[in-house]
């Protein structure tokens, strides 16, 4: 008899384990491109790569922790950092990662920039001798070529600054400097031949997309309580009960919402006309848009201004500075009249980015609103999307502003800036060269300390903030969008929660 009743007990206990669910369904949004593809929206290139390639350091209660590395640290005796890899470390293509791969993940997009013709973007500018893979064109990986990044066998990477970056750790919690295998690049090291594969927890299944999906499935057998196989879609159908919607909030879906605010809209000004470069007509609309009249119209988005009556203005999460609103109507027509008459009197176009040609409702009500308080003073703008990475020269030359929603880093509060450097890829939307600006940008560069660069950002933010070369207008925390019948939570770790991590995902337990 108590034999029998054991058996019954394990076999509940199994039936249980086979029953529960153990898989997730994604809803992204469709797009004309791959969601891993690199002119893809970022929102769906950060669903697939943060779980692909995953992170070689992450965040913990504010805490740096290993996550695919074993360590990082700085080495004060030595003045250098020191990344430290596990001792089998394997690729999803069942490779073994190498010291090489650590050194050529960390450069990609050097190398890339050489490929595409383009300035290096200066992520990691401050690496001593990083400028010869520019100097030398180097195409491809080459070991040693910075002086400084050294390999110390079996285990070390060795990386000195000219003066030492005080977010470079902070900089190796997301996926973009992940570890990569080089043969599964393209020639141009950013496409893919076949689909992602990094070391990250979970791979990706073949084919890889097709047919408005993809699948992967746990890599990292450590992760034993996590999630099994994650399905992942750009097509709504009917058929599928989803689990998280990153794009769109679903009926009877709640909605969480990160802490720090890491997504920002607002306007860059076109070089490639003469409206976008007038100081006049940037103060124009500085004066004229009110972001605390947009924040109305949002249900998630607040204004990146303090309001009028705050007596000081103090720094955000990026350690750099709230403005006080600059909406001032007595202003607006003495700029707007400054403004040539032929420049004035024209319908110019402001571009959006998107990914199918849609724009969601919520930025959708925003533009309303700002093509309404333009028309209010005589200026007359028509929004038209376009679904590359970069403004197109066709559009640029026709567009007052870029209409941009960034994902902004809330630990790296100084790349938000390069884009308008001149060594920016995207070359419309940023100002003609300035000396000032780009010095400014250097020397928040070469900062020794974090207290130093909040400094030296905050100069750099006030005078981009005089030029008008961008107007930030409402930021907001990264939306993860859950069924409540399958999901509990996006993470036990919500405090430090940047983007979805499926591995950190708990479901309901039934």
């Amino acid at each position: 008899m108590l034999i029998k009743v054991f058996m019954l007990i394990i076999s509940i206990i199994f039936s249980s384990a086979i029953f529960a669910k153990n898989s997730i369904n994604i809803m992204i949004y469709n797009c004309n491109y791959l969601p891993y593809e690199f002119h893809a929206p970022n929102e769906a290139k950060e669903t697939v790569y943060t779980q692909v390639l995953g992170s070689l350091l992450e965040l913990k209660n504010g805490e740096i922790q290993p996550k695919i590395l074993q360590a990082g640290y700085f080495d004060y005796k030595n003045n250098e950092y020191i990344l430290e890899m596990k001792e089998n470390t394997y690729f999803h293509n069942n490779r073994k990662a190498t010291l090489d791969d650590l050194e050529f993940s960390l450069l990609r997009y050097y190398y890339v920039a050489v490929n595409e013709n383009e300035a290096n973007d200066g992520y990691l500018g401050n690496i001593v001798g990083i400028n010869r893979i520019s100097d030398l064109k180097l195409k491809n990986y080459q070991r040693g070529a910075i002086e400084g990044i050294k390999q110390e066998f079996p285990n070390k990477l060795k990386i000195k600054f000219s003066t030492p970056d005080p977010d470079f750790l902070y900089k190796l919690t997301d996926w973009n400097l992940s570890l990569v295998p080089m043969e599964e690049l393209a020639n141009n090291l950013i496409d893919w031949k076949k689909y992602p594969v990094g070391a990250g927890p979970y791979k990706v299944v073949d084919p890889g997309f097709k047919n408005g999906s993809m699948q992967l499935k746990k890599f990292d057998s450590s992760l034993i309580n996590s999630i099994d196989e994650v399905n992942i879609y750009t097509v709504l159908t009917k058929e599928i009960e989803y689990d998280i919607s990153i794009a769109n909030v679903h009926p009877n879906f709640k909605s969480f919402y990160t802490k720090d605010p890491v997504l920002q809209i607002g306007l860059t000004f076109m070089n490639a006309n003469e409206l976008g470069n007038n100081i006049n007509f940037r103060k124009f609309i500085q004066a004229a848009i009110n972001s605390s009249d947009l924040e109305k119209h949002s249900t998630v988005y607040k204004s990146v201004n303090l309001n009028a009556d705050t007596k000081e203005t103090g720094n955000n999460i990026w350690g750099t500075k709230h403005f006080k609103l600059d909406h001032n109507p007595n202003l607006v027509k003495y700029y707007f009249n400054k403004i040539p008459k032929n420049l004035r009197k024209k319908e110019w176009i402001g571009t959006v980015y998107s990914g199918n040609g849609e724009i969601p409702p919520e930025k959708a009500k925003i533009l309303v609103e700002i093509k309404k308080v333009l028309a209010s003073y005589g200026f007359k703008i028509k929004f038209v999307t376009f679904d590359q990475q970069y403004v197109p020269k066709e559009l640029a030359e026709k567009a007052a502003f870029d209409f941009g929603f960034y994902r902004v880093e809330p630990h790296e509060y100084l790349y938000r800036f390069a884009r308008l450097l001149q060594s920016s890829p995207d070359i419309y939307p940023r100002p003609l060269y300035d000396p000032v600006l780009e010095s400014l940008y250097e020397n928040a560069v070469k900062a020794n300390t974090r207290e130093e660069k909040f400094l030296m950002v905050n100069k750099l933010n006030d005078y981009i903030h005089e030029k008008v070369y961008w107007m930030p207008l409402l930021e907001s925390g990264k939306g993860i969008h859950y069924n409540p019948k399958t999901v509990e939570k996006s993470s036990e770790n919500v405090t430090d929660l940047l983007f979805l991590k499926v591995d950190e995902v708990v479901l309901v337990k039934n």
